[in-house]
């Protein structure tokens, strides 16, 4: 990267923040896996005793009796000590991030599921207060990093009688 002028300093790239957002849906998927959510709340209990009977046998289908399978054709995850939002783990694995003009976007493929799911109180959207701050560093880092590169070279400066 060339010397960064002064008044690029606090611009981002569209690179950088394409990495960033993706670290970023990389951390939501860690805390879920985890049980803690994007609303701060942590190591939640499963608000249904019979879902958590189901989840904990393999997840047969309430309706159906059908075990279900991820479109990978994984099987479920049988974790029930606290939620994880991972059955099949499809809803995790396609928590994506893109670049925008103004930074960048978390995207959720299974949108209902992650809505539906917060009504409950297992935000999925949005960035926890640990989150924000990883965020707040990472921004700081970069604009301390082009502000060395940016103060690396002397400045001359000429001046007229």
């Amino acid at each position: 990267m060339a010397k960064p002028t002064a008044s690029e300093i606090p611009i981002f790239s569209n690179q950088f923040m394409g990495e960033l957002g993706e670290i970023m849906a990389g951390r939501i998927v860690q805390d879920a896996d985890s049980g803690k959510f994007q609303n701060n709340k942590k190591s939640l209990s499963y608000k249904s005793a019979e879902y958590k009977t189901a989840k904990k046998r393999g997840m047969t289908s309430l309706r159906t009796g059908k075990k279900y399978k991820s479109l990978t054709g994984t099987s479920t995850d049988t974790q029930t000590n606290f939620v994880n939002m991972r059955l099949t783990g499809d809803t995790l694995k396609r928590i994506g991030a893109v670049a925008t003009s103004k930074g960048f976007t978390i995207t959720f493929d299974n949108g209902e599921i992650v809505t539906g799911n917060a009504k409950r109180g297992y935000d999925l959207y949005g960035l926890s207060n640990a989150n924000l701050s990883f965020l707040a560093t990472n921004l700081e880092n970069e604009i301390e990093r082009k502000v060395r590169k940016y103060e690396a070279d002397d400045l001359d400066i000429h001046l007229g009688k």
